[in-house]
């Protein structure tokens, strides 16, 4: 009866050992998904304000270019010799990073050719927008 009741002792013993840590594994695992809960939002809210702030960007990039070409546009049709190569060189310049920087994010960039008198012949000029923001 000893040998009984000590084994019954031993068993309960164990049962109950076994059961406080299958309750705290348990306990753990809900606060460790709660955590990569909120980590995984506070990714997604840092994305969405990298987004937003490469979209703001970009738009200031194309509105710069954009003053730009109209200045490069100005000295052309100021100058009295023949400069539409320099122009459509220097044009290309501003706007290549823009291009780079907007396939870089995702964006897409058009040019919007517009039609400028310049020392004696009419000039297409491509002053940008932002057509595509992904």
């Amino acid at each position: 009866m000893k040998k009984f009741l000590s084994m019954l002792l031993a068993v309960c013993l164990l049962m109950s050992v076994f059961t406080f840590s299958a309750a705290a594994e348990c306990n753990y695992s809900a606060k460790v998904d709660k955590m990569v809960e909120k980590l995984e939002k506070k990714a997604e809210k840092a994305e969405e304000e990298i987004r937003q702030l490469q979209i703001q960007t970009l738009y200031r990039m194309v509105d710069n270019a954009n003053r730009r070409v109209e200045q490069l546009v100005r000295i052309a049709q100021k100058t009295p010799y023949d400069d539409i190569d320099w122009l459509q060189a220097a044009v290309a310049a501003v706007v290549a990073p823009v291009f780079a920087y907007a396939d870089m994010i995702g964006a897409t960039v058009q040019c919007t050719y517009t039609t400028y008198y310049i020392d004696g012949q009419y000039v297409d000029v491509d002053p940008l927008r932002v057509i595509n923001v992904i």
